[in-house]
């Protein structure tokens, strides 16, 4: 009989039988959990004695299959359940609360679920730590997290949760089927730790991983941080740690402690050899070399422009475009400025002297010209300190050779810089209450990374300054 269903299940997968409404799948589902699952919850109860001891608490991360969390709660049998899930699946939920909601199971107010954000570990943190408090009472609380549903990251997440707050883990494992996209309906063996990091080192460094490639850098330092007095070889744990901080400090800028950062990566690096893969070592140590020329009483301007334009495209890859937008304004502004700077020597963009650019006269002329050219504004004086589009219109009036390879000695083109500038000082993070969207934070990039490549020609340090951004792109790192 078993064999049976088995092979049912799977003509309805493929769309050979039907079993109810739905998709290939729900029915496929549909039919495991009306004719196959107490006989596997038997089975499997069978097998492993341990599920047999009480369970007042589980807390199961749930994905677009309901499966894993029902065939756990009905191997475990708590006496209340939490279904954590993100909002993509949630109508999981519903055929959970279908299963577990009836006479001999659980009451209504034993059954809750809680929406997550799946990329934040803290929330997920938050609302198991929330559950736990609201079911404890007097004396212990016997609670386990089931991982086996949800993303990796909520996986990762609640193996860290249950880590920190000293629960038991369950995982349902087994051999994974292409047809079936996860383990066969049937097929799962329980795997039931009383210590998640006694055999799972590996899924706490992932968790750390996790949101370490997500950005969190000074949480991914925390949890490295522990790791490196859990785990058996702390080796990788103190390079990621000593990395993270590392990336902390230079996303906030923090060129105080860029060199102690830089120490700790080098010698953390050279002890954990074996442990990181030649290419990314050689990233790493390319980025090293980079970030010396920011560190020390004067750090190299024009590698600091270089670093607003590599911490702007991290930032727009993780999709927070306000950030992203300020720092290819930066990198914008500071090649202008730059190249002022540099090309009439002592003049300074926050205090000019006119002088040192030509007859003062002269200079007035073209520049109240340039300014009614590109803005149809009269004005009658020169700035007392020069801003951005001040910096632009003073090139365009001298006819600069930036302007000309940069596309900026039209009106058109000052007009159109005008434009993007004014996208990142209508930003919340800027003058104004707007946020910038994504479409605009790419214009505003490629007119950084524009501007960049042809002040890297008249000023840069040598080599093709693309390869540079790119090659300085923070490393995902792999397991």
């Amino acid at each position: 009989m078993a064999d049976d269903n088995a092979l049912k299940l799977r003509q309805i997968l493929r769309g050979h039988d039907t079993w109810g409404e739905g998709t290939a799948s729900e029915q496929a589902t549909a039919f495991f959990l009306d004719t196959m699952l107490d006989e596997t919850v038997a089975r499997v109860r069978k097998q492993n004695p341990a599920l047999k001891r009480p369970v007042d608490l589980l807390i199961s991360m749930s994905g677009f299959s309901p499966l894993t969390t029902i065939l756990a709660y009905e191997l475990i049998r708590p006496t209340r359940l939490l279904v954590i899930y993100s909002e993509q699946a949630g109508t999981s939920v519903d055929v959970i609360a279908q299963r577990v909601l009836r006479p001999g199971r659980l009451r209504q107010l034993d059954f809750s679920h809680r929406s997550v954000d799946p990329t934040d570990p803290q929330g997920i943190y938050r609302e198991v730590k929330a559950e736990l408090d609201r079911a404890t009472t007097n004396g212990t609380l016997s609670a386990m997290i089931e991982i086996t549903g949800g993303k990796k990251v909520m996986s990762a997440a609640a193996a860290l949760a249950a880590w920190q707050l000293n629960l038991s883990l369950c995982y349902l494992d087994g051999d994974y089927d292409t047809e079936f996209g996860r383990v066969v309906p049937g097929d799962e063996r329980p795997l039931l730790l009383d210590n998640p990091t006694a055999l799972f080192g590996e899924q706490e460094m992932a968790a750390a991983l996790e949101t370490f490639r997500s950005g969190g850098f000074s949480s991914a330092y925390d949890r490295y941080h522990e790791l490196c007095e859990q785990v058996a070889n702390p080796a990788r744990a103190r390079f990621m740690r000593a990395l993270s901080a590392l990336y902390r400090a230079w996303c906030d800028l923090d060129l105080a402690n860029l060199a102690s950062c830089i120490r700790a990566v080098e010698t953390t690096k050279a002890a954990a050899a074996q442990e990181i893969s030649q290419k990314t070592s050689s990233v790493i140590g390319e980025q090293l070399h980079f970030l010396k020329t920011l560190t020390g009483a004067r750090p190299d301007p024009a590698s600091m422009l270089v670093s607003f334009l590599v911490l702007g495209r991290h930032y727009e890859r993780l999709g927070r475009h306000d950030f992203a937008a300020l720092l290819f304004y930066r990198t914008i502004e500071g090649c202008l400025s730059r190249r002022l700077e540099l090309k009439y020597p002592g003049f300074s963009c926050k205090a000019p002297d006119w002088k040192l650019i030509g007859d003062p006269d002269d200079v007035r002329a073209v520049y109240l010209q340039a300014v009614m050219d590109t803005n149809g504004r009269d004005t009658d004086t020169l700035p007392p300190d020069i801003s951005m589009m001040q910096a632009v219109t003073l090139l365009y009036a001298l006819r600069d050779s930036l302007s000309v390879k940069a596309q900026l000695n039209t009106p058109d083109g000052v007009s159109n810089l005008r434009s993007l500038a004014e996208t990142r000082n209508s930003s919340v993070l800027a003058h104004g209450y707007k946020t910038v969207a994504p479409k605009d934070s790419q214009k505003l990039r490629e007119r950084a990374e524009h501007l960049l490549t042809v002040f890297w020609r008249l000023h840069g340090t040598g080599g093709d300054v693309r390869r540079l951004w790119e090659q300085l792109r923070f490393v995902d790192m792999d397991r």
